[in-house]
């Protein structure tokens, strides 16, 4: 007879599972600890943002209930207490022998934040209207370049980049509030108008834009919003190198498309071309400054003028028969010697010199330097190798006019510079790469 009823008694017991399920999805964000009491000592936990109380506590439990989510944590901007049981009225007697100074603002209701959400965000528009731009507008994307272009004073992209992030702040301790919602729609407006000033003016590491110094909440909500093709068309890429910056940049107005190569540019030769290759920075500078100078308000000119600077600024090897058979690096070496040489009049080349000669002399000097362990590319390790290298220069036909001594140490201080810049570049070729 079939009795499997009867399997489970005669089988013995079964053994105990070993393992422990994890509570927590690995990729998620969100945990819960369900602390029954011990919120004096019991915990440590700076990473929690909301404490939910559901029984009775007061006195010094109380205040150390609070402190658990008063603490800071990378990402945290605000910690949040749900009283289910109605203990906050006893908050008052646990801090009574605490100075006034110390309890100020210990605590706020949400409700005062909501509060502050308007006056927040009403900020953001007078702003935008002293500065003649029109808010309602930024709807339309075609409107955001010449409201980027109205923020072109530092001090003014400094005071915007202020009235949004208090705003936004503010909305970041709200949400997910209903009442926070009405206020989503000006932040995804406002954050994007600011991603274009960003963008367009390279202020940031990186000449980029990023949402890093936003809320986790806030960028939830605004986050789609600044990206797709279609602010593709009207915001360009930060480099110039970008395949898709020449198509971005026709696709502009003329006083745009203007604004745009000469900050991109500006920028290319700030970041890479000044530290790589100075003498072609300063040569590339002065250029790009004397254009801005003398065709004020011609933005056509000035895209005529832009589109071969740009094109020499991309390249990183240059033709010249003088430096036929030159790597990049001693292409470089060259013309910042050859630059020193016509810009400081304290010293010249004298007969017998050639500054291609001089210049593999410079570029070997640096290579052995920067080769050795030793070298960390200290103070005193520069001081050094500007001393060799002032060696080099008087061995290669160099000299002080009317023994103008400090304009030849000058001269190797700044190879000397140059070579730390590329140091990575100079350490590859010791190695022969």
């Amino acid at each position: 007879m079939d009795t499997p009823w009867s399997d489970a008694a005669n089988s013995g017991p079964q053994p105990l599972s070993t393992s422990v399920p994890d509570p927590v999805h690995p990729d998620s964000p969100v945990a819960f600890l369900i602390v029954k009491s011990m919120l004096l000592t019991g915990f440590d936990a700076p990473r929690e943002q909301v404490l939910y109380l559901d029984r009775p506590i007061r006195d010094a439990e109380l205040l150390q209930a609070v402190a658990r989510v008063n603490r800071t944590s990378p990402g945290k901007e605000v910690g949040y207490v749900v009283d289910y049981y109605g203990v906050f009225e006893h908050l008052s007697s646990a801090l009574a022998g605490y100075r006034n100074a110390d309890v100020t603002d210990t605590m706020r209701e949400l409700s005062h934040e909501v509060g502050r959400l308007g006056p927040a965000a009403q900020k953001v528009r007078d702003f935008l209207g002293r500065n003649g731009i029109d808010d309602a507008q930024l709807d339309q994307l075609a409107k955001l370049g010449p409201a980027a272009r109205a923020l072109e004073p530092e001090d003014l992209r400094f005071d915007f980049d202020e009235v949004l992030h208090a705003f936004l702040a503010t909305l970041e301790r709200v949400l997910p509030h209903e009442d926070a919602l009405d206020y989503v729609a000006d932040a995804r407006r406002w954050s994007l108008l600011q991603k274009r000033v960003r963008r367009l003016y390279r202020d940031a590491e990186g000449g980029t834009f990023t949402l890093r110094r936003y809320g986790r909440k806030v960028r939830a909500m605004i986050a789609d919003h600044l990206e797709g093709p279609e602010i593709d068309q009207v915001i360009p890429p930060v480099s110039l190198t970008a395949l898709t910056f020449d198509d971005a940049v026709r696709r502009l107005p003329p006083q745009e498309a203007a604004a745009e190569m000469g900050h991109a540019l500006r920028f290319h030769l700030e970041e890479r071309t000044k530290r790589e290759d100075p003498a072609k920075y300063e040569r590339l500078s002065k250029r790009l400054e004397e254009i801005l100078r003398t065709m004020p308000g011609r933005f056509e000119e000035q895209i005529e003028e832009f589109g071969p600077l740009i094109e020499e600024a991309r390249q990183e090897q240059e033709e010249s028969p003088e430096l036929a058979g030159l790597t990049p690096l001693e292409q470089r070496a060259y013309r910042l010697v050859e630059q020193i040489l016509e810009d400081t009049p304290g010293i010249s080349l004298a007969d017998g010199g050639d500054i291609r000669r001089l210049t593999g002399k410079v570029c070997d000097m640096a290579t052995r330097t920067m080769a050795r362990a030793s070298y960390q590319g200290q103070h005193q390790d520069l001081s050094a190798l500007a001393g060799d290298l002032q060696d080099v220069l008087l061995s290669g036909h160099v000299r002080p006019v009317k023994g103008d001594w400090a304009s030849l140490e000058n001269a190797a201080e700044r190879l000397a510079s140059f070579a730390q810049d590329n140091l990575r570049q100079f350490r590859n070729r010791a190695r022969g790469e």
